[in-house]
């Protein structure tokens, strides 16, 4: 009887250690399995990282060569601010934000195909020379900006946000900006052409600035809607002086861009007009006339112009 019951213990005994054999083998191979892919998962987003640097983009890349001397012109790469925005943040939708895991899977699969096309093509050495390069960069150019377009600018809105734009210094920018916001349509290189790549840094124009029928019409409009704080002379009044000194201590060095967003933002404020862009391009052409800028055959249309450097001197 005491045998019986002995072997009945060693038995449920024998079990009960199997069993815990059973679970430890079971919870050491998931232990296992989610090390191994948290390591996949940790070197997946690691060489995501690495691949869009711009270390691997304007060096491992022999094509981008030429490309990251051009960017490291830019003020994505040097600014005021000291903020630097990344080949990957430009150039990879999801990179520049927190992405979610469906954005963080589109991004893979982004990178994926576009990795793929850049590795035969650099194996085709289908850009060789600097000569390859610039006859290759409009296209190029173009092909990214359609990317751009169709998706809304989707890395420039990683970054950028412009419902953030508040305060003094920065009611250009908001005024400029509140119609996107409200169409919901967005045309960031309309006004930034050579926000990321600068290939080129002209201090002034061999055809002109503007043509004179245009600054014609500009001082029209000047002369209906701001001389009441910039002088009829542009010496100032209620606002600043427009030339002489106090252009070119405010202006002198800056875009276009800076001087347009002012007439068609602030300047078009204060003085309780709504300008269209001709207009404020208009405003623009007289003020530069009235600085010594020289004229040309074509007036200034072209929002992209606006990237132009003005003289600093």
């Amino acid at each position: 009887m005491f045998t019986g019951d002995s072997r009945g213990v060693r038995a449920s005994e024998t079990r009960r250690i199997t069993g815990w054999r059973r679970v430890l083998w079971v919870s050491s191979w998931a232990l296992v399995f989610i090390f191994l892919g948290v390591l996949l998962a940790a070197l997946t987003n690691h060489a995501v990282i690495w691949s869009s640097s711009d270390r691997f983009c304007g060096t491992t890349c022999h094509s981008m060569t030429w490309a990251a001397a051009a960017y490291h012109q830019s003020t994505h790469y040097i600014n005021n601010v000291g903020v630097r925005a990344s080949c990957g943040e430009c150039h990879i939708p999801y990179d520049s934000g927190h992405a979610t895991a469906v954005e963080y899977v589109k991004l893979l699969f982004f990178k994926a195909e576009r990795g793929v096309k850049d590795f035969w093509y650099e194996s085709q050495k289908s850009i060789a020379t600097k000569e390859e390069w610039e006859e290759r960069r409009p296209a190029l150019g173009d092909n990214f900006e359609n990317y751009l377009t169709q998706h809304n600018y989707i890395t420039c809105r990683g970054c950028h946000s412009l419902l953030s734009f508040g305060g003094p210094n920065s009611r250009m920018k908001l005024v400029i900006h509140q119609g996107m916001v409200k169409a919901d349509s967005y045309n960031c290189l309309e006004c930034h052409a050579n926000i990321g790549h600068v290939y080129e840094q002209p201090s002034s124009k061999v055809d002109g600035w503007y043509s004179v029928e245009q600054a014609t019409a500009g001082e029209k409009l000047f002369a209906d809607s701001c001389t009441g704080c910039h002088g009829a002379k542009l010496q100032g009044g209620a606002g600043p002086a427009l030339s002489g000194v106090t252009w070119k201590q405010r202006f002198g060095g800056t875009k276009l861009l800076t001087v347009w967003g002012e007439i068609k933002g602030p300047m078009a404020d204060y003085a309780g007009k709504t300008f269209t862009t001709q207009q404020s391009l208009d405003i623009l052409a007289y003020l530069l006339q009235q600085n010594g800028l020289a004229a040309g055959k074509n007036p200034l249309t072209d929002t992209r112009e606006l990237s132009d450097t003005l003289p600093e001197k």
